[in-house]
């Protein structure tokens, strides 16, 4: 009598929750639908985009800026000649709480503009509510996912003299050396890293997309490598010989 209890019990409660598991994959699929049809209707149908998201929708575009439902819907507009596009969600992530939902995924976005194929990809975390008329949108924000640009080639004597070493203080130096016609940095205590010419003076890193390294000549010519990244720079000085500073007086 106790094992069948006790295998009615597991019986149960595997029951349970293999009908937890298949109501949420049923509302994930339902979100997702929901999802891809906003995205289709980007950027000309702010009809769709109004049945679906409560009247208090807030929105946190890729640059920061926040947009009321009002704010939002007065943006869309059809593409113009020349130009189309297509977003696809894609790498879905929920959550679920009561009856609140949680969505995060990268909206992979493909363009034609002007003849020119474009592609960014955003990272992207809306809150949905469920209602008894279906699921609404409460709260959307993205990010565009950082890339790194193409690299070029630069004649090597224009990388040797960014070769040398930097001082940001007593305690951190950073060394940079070319080798293959390519320049690497290495930091104090860290491994060296490839940079990699986006333009004559500015390098990029692969470990950040959205960092950068500029070479420049302060008022003296003396030459620095700044660390740029959201606009503000970390400034390293080259350390000079007695002859070095010689020559640029």
């Amino acid at each position: 009598m106790r094992t069948i209890l006790l295998s009615l019990i597991i019986f149960i409660a595997a029951a349970q929750n293999s009908w937890a598991q298949a109501d949420s994959a049923a509302k994930a699929d339902q979100i997702i639908k929901l999802e891809q049809l906003l995205a289709d209707a980007l950027p000309g149908d702010p009809v769709t985009w109004d049945k679906y998201t409560d009247a208090q929708f807030h929105m946190v575009d890729e640059d920061g800026n926040n947009s009321t439902k009002k704010e939002f819907l007065a943006g869309f507009n059809p593409f113009p000649k020349g130009v189309s596009g297509k977003v696809l969600v894609t790498k879905p992530v929920l959550s679920f709480h009561d009856n609140f939902a949680v969505i995060q995924y990268v909206a992979d976005e493909h363009e034609v503009f002007f003849g020119q194929n474009l592609h960014t990809s955003y990272g992207t975390m809306d809150t949905w509510y469920k209602t008894n008329a279906g699921w609404v949108l409460l709260a959307m924000e993205d990010f565009e996912i950082p890339a790194w640009p193409p690299a070029i080639k630069l004649d090597p004597k224009i990388l040797q003299q960014y070769t040398g070493s930097y001082k940001l203080n007593d305690e951190h130096i950073a060394s940079v050396t070319l080798k293959n016609d390519t320049l690497f940095i290495q930091k104090t205590n860290h491994k060296p890293e490839a940079l990699f010419a986006e333009t004559s003076n500015v390098f990029f890193h692969k470990s950040e997309a959205r960092g950068r390294k500029l070479f420049v000549k302060d008022d003296t010519g003396r030459m620095l490598l700044l660390e740029r990244r959201n606009g503000q720079d970390v400034v390293w000085r080259k350390s000079e010989s007695p002859e070095s500073r010689e020559v640029r007086k």
